[in-house]
């Protein structure tokens, strides 16, 4: 910092520096003024201080040089800096030299630069020569010098990255999921184009790779006449399915190959694990410096949520080179002043299984409707698959979707009865009909009239008897209707690092409304992974908080007022085992061994009539629970069952 001036000059307070230079002489001054302070108080100092605060500024304009105009200098000032963006920097006042013989004082200036994403700051001395013509007039005389040490005419500095590696999502067993895998951008080189066929070589590109034509012509029109114009990145295998003839008849095609993060399919759990882009001008804006052009960062999903963490700190190095007449570096031989390595991102490690991911999409692949496939481990609340049917068209269905859950939610019908004394072997009354406030309900088509009367809840719940549940709603009022639902883990907060929907019920419904509710239709929604969530609390025998990240980071908390107990969770497998030892779910005694559990369900949806209906399907095997959703289909055992089998047949492989 620069020594203070004195506050009251004393000895030489009336002496000014024409007599102290002119008077004394050189040699004298010297003498003079050494022990006295005033080395580093005046003579040139203040000017010093100016133009440092200048220099923090980045606005040496109004400084008068020596043998330069405020504006040369900063024009060359700007040239010097114009490739450091985003950079910021400080300049403060060391020592003060002694005065030469010829009027020349040196000033030590520190230059303190903060470098975007760099922890460690850049600091270095540069020395400025401060020049009096023998009056009261000092002036920095200017230099590139001023701003590095090494700087020569016609450099400047320039701002470089060494890219970070971005961390892997790794997942069960440590099967690698997101990694670096081939890539080929695509794009037109401008360069050897004519200029006459650069918009009809965009629209050929954009209709061979299949993007938007128009957008790709107003593009490249808007781009440089040498740049390369990116139109569309593609995967290894992709690209190679690409009409080459079309593609090499292109002007100007290139395709440059690169890395991106990537999971073994453009389809796999998508809407889980979101994707890895270029940067956007938006996401540079809003990055403070951390980001720019040619960057990658995590967009949806886990890639978004967890993008510090994997993403690492790129490296950052500042050069000097030589520079073209615009202010552009030359490409020559640089030189490094500064350099920072790269910090690698960290691996995220998740609970999706690649393989039972896999098998449930590709049982999916041909439903047309939304649909999804969710499998837990009740053991761990591990989610191994969280499928999205290809009929979704992207949207997370698994996850996010609200529906209706329908005859499945007669478990929690069931375990409200259980909490009343009830057991699976207890009667209740399966009637063609039933009304209730005036509104009239009854059994699905078909229902058999072999369990029409006093039958067992297990044959109930096995054959799907809605009258058998509606007749409960004067025992099973909402609050406990709510209160067991909340037990099996509905409504439950989900802290998974994605977006996802736990269900809701009404804590306060009546009438025919309540009766509605008590075979899961009315204003209970769930979602895929809702329903799953309460088949793998059933087979745990206590409320399951579903896990997908498994690194050190918040997962779902389960906490109801009423915790779920093994007794109760043994007579809801009971009565489940019955569905598929005697009902609907029979074509799963086709698993070994002869274990399985489920329920199925079907919910009425829209005013078409006949209604519109999702199908449904829970079910457990061994330590595997799941949910099967259609968004429009048949009843649940006609749509669902077949695929809940085939992914269950497919997860003992």
């Amino acid at each position: 910092m620069t020594s203070p001036r004195p506050q009251s000059p004393v000895t030489f307070g009336i002496l000014n520096r024409r007599t102290l230079l002119g008077g004394v002489g050189a040699g004298a001054f010297m003498l003079l003024t050494a022990g006295c302070g005033l080395v580093n108080g005046g003579r040139g100092s203040d000017e010093a201080q100016a133009l440092a605060q200048a220099l923090t500024d980045r606005d040496v304009s109004g400084i008068e040089f020596d043998g330069a105009t405020g504006s040369d200098a900063q024009e060359a000032f700007d040239r010097i800096v114009a490739n450091v963006p985003d950079a910021t920097w400080t300049v403060e006042v060391g020592e003060m030299g002694e005065i030469t013989d010829d009027g020349n004082r040196e000033a030590t200036f520190t230059w303190t630069w903060t470098l975007p994403d760099v922890e460690d700051t850049w600091s270095y001395d540069t020395t400025v020569t401060m020049h009096s013509d023998g009056d009261e007039n000092w002036q920095p005389v200017w230099s590139p010098t001023i701003i590095e040490p090494s700087l020569e005419d016609g450099e400047g500095l320039a701002l470089t990255r060494t890219p970070a590696e971005r961390g892997s999502i790794v997942g069960a067993e440590d099967k690698v999921i997101v990694a670096q895998r081939p890539v080929y951008r695509v794009g037109l080189d401008l360069s050897q184009i004519p200029e006459d066929q650069k918009e009809s070589a965009a629209r050929e590109l954009a209709a061979v790779v299949d993007i938007d034509v128009d957008t790709y012509v107003d593009t490249v029109n808007g781009a440089g006449e040498n740049q390369t114009v990116p139109a569309i990145t593609l995967r290894e295998d992709a690209y190679r399915e690409l009409d080459s003839s079309a593609t090499q008849s292109i002007p100007g095609f290139t395709a440059a190959p690169d890395t991106m993060a990537l999971a073994p399919t453009s389809t796999f759990a998508v809407s889980t694990l979101g994707r890895v882009a270029d940067v956007t001008a938006e996401d540079i804006e809003k990055s403070d410096g951390k980001l720019t052009a040619g960057d990658q960062i995590g967009q949806g999903g886990l890639q978004a949520s967890f993008n510090d963490k994997m993403s690492g700190r790129n490296g950052m190095n500042i050069n000097i080179t030589p520079l073209n007449t615009d202010g552009t570096p030359k490409g020559a031989t640089a030189r490094t002043v500064f350099e920072s390595d790269p910090t690698n991102g960290e691996d995220l490690h998740i609970t999706l299984d690649p393989d039972l991911q896999e098998a449930a999409e590709k049982i999916l692949e041909d439903v047309e409707s939304p649909s999804a496939i969710v499998a837990i481990r009740p053991s761990d609340g591990h989610i191994l698959a969280l499928a999205d049917g290809s009929g979704s068209q992207g949207y997370p269905t698994a996850a996010q979707g609200q529906y209706a859950p329908g005859s499945t939610f007669k478990v929690v019908t069931s375990l409200a009865m259980v909490r009343l004394g009830d057991t699976m072997d207890s009667n209740v009354n399966c009637s063609t009909t039933i009304t209730v406030d005036g509104a009239q309900f009854g059994n699905a088509p078909g229902y058999s009239t072999d369990f029409i009367g006093d039958i067992p809840i297990k044959d109930a719940l096995a054959h799907s008897c809605n009258t058998a549940f509606i007749s409960q709603h004067d025992r099973v009022d909402q609050g406990a209707l709510a209160t067991a639902a909340h037990s099996l883990g509905l409504g439950q907060e989900y802290n998974l690092g994605i977006d996802a929907f736990s269900g809701s019920i009404p804590d306060e419904e009546t009438g025919a409304a309540h009766a509605a509710a008590l075979f899961g239709q009315g204003r209970t929604l769930v979602s895929p992974l809702s329903l799953a969530t309460i088949m793998a609390s059933v087979v745990a025998g206590h409320t399951v908080a579903p896990i997908l990240v498994t690194d050190d980071d918040p997962s779902s908390t389960a906490s109801p007022s009423e915790p779920l107990t093994e007794e109760e969770a043994k007579e809801l497998r009971t009565g489940m085992r019955e569905v598929v030892a005697t009902g609907y779910m029979d074509n799963l005694q086709a698993l070994e061994p002869d274990t399985a559990i489920g329920k199925t369900g079907t919910a009425e949806y829209g005013n078409d009539d006949p209604p519109k209906t999702h199908a449904w399907i829970i079910a457990a095997h061994e330590d595997l629970a799941i949910s099967v959703f259609v968004e429009e289909g048949e009843l649940g055992a006609v749509t669902g069952g077949p695929l809940a089998l085939e992914f269950l047949q497919k997860a003992q492989k």
